[in-house]
Parts: C-alpha cells; structure tokens; sequence
C-alpha cells in the first residue's frame, strides 16, 4: 500500500449524540446514500456490507466494488473499515472512517470525522491525487446531506 492520504472534518449536527449514534450506526444504507456515488448492495448479516462508490476525478472515473465493516467501540465513536478494488483489478483500496461524537451546547452533536485512504496498484499515485481534491468535496456533501437529514426532523434508524 502507498502513503495514505487523511481526510479531517468537523462539522454540527442538530440532534442529540444518543439519536446520531442510532442513526449513524443503524441506517447504514440511509447514510451510505449521503455519499455522492455510493450505495449499499447488500447487508452481508455479519456487520458488514457489500458496497461500491464511483469517483470522477477531471475526465477519468473509477468504481469501486467491496465490503464495508461497521463497529461501535464506544457510545460515543463509530469506526467503518473498508476495502475494495476497481472493476479492471488496477487499484485496491482501503480506507478507515473514524466519527467521534459528542454533545454541544445547543443539545446537538459536534462530530469528528478522520478518514485514512491507502491505495495500491498502478494507478496508484492517480488515486492518492484524486482523493485529495475530491475527498474533501465528498466530505462536504456527506455534511451537508447528513445535516439536512437530523434538520428535517426525526430520522429512522433502522
């Protein structure tokens, strides 16, 4: 794997951190769905998931297929491991996601979120480039969904 690339964000979202937790941990397809080009394709029943995401990056594109883990190690910290490759085999990836959680003054949660992305593969260097000028926009629209989701008012969480 090459040098990985991090990814950090913080951002407010108007609900109480017991609420976020459930939602951010129980409606995994929901929340999948707020990350432009991702979507669950299946619940693999061992607390994982089957999941791709496409990333364009100027005029080249890539779509990744693999599996996504979920864990609650705190009330608090939701952590997503995932691994996948591109349809042709010519780059893996691993990425970790850490959203730490907590309260704020207003009765909402602050979150924390760090991501850590490694590639290999020829393309490689191409991915690592592109998931710094992308990620960041990816995490933005992530937020922006997310806050959109808890300001709309209760939110199924599975």
């Amino acid at each position: 794997m090459s040098a990985p690339v991090a990814l950090n964000e913080r951002f407010t979202l108007a609900a109480p951190p017991e609420r976020v937790a459930r939602v951010l941990g129980g409606d995994v397809p929901g929340v999948v769905a707020c990350i432009p080009g991702a979507s669950v394709t299946a619940d693999n029943g061992d607390g994982s998931y089957a999941a791709t995401i496409g990333v364009h990056y100027g005029d080249t594109g890539v779509k990744f297929a693999g599996v996504a883990r979920l864990a609650t190690p705190a009330p608090d910290r939701i952590d997503v491991h995932a691994e996948g490759q591109d349809g042709v085999g010519t780059i893996k990836a691993t990425g970790d996601i850490a959203l730490e959680l907590s309260p704020d003054e207003a009765g909402g949660t602050a979150v924390a979120l760090s991501a850590t992305f490694a590639f290999s593969g020829i393309l490689a260097p191409l991915a690592r480039s592109a998931t710094r000028i992308v990620g960041p926009q990816l995490i933005r629209s992530f937020t922006r969904c997310l806050s959109q989701k808890f300001a709309d008012g209760p939110v199924a969480s599975g």
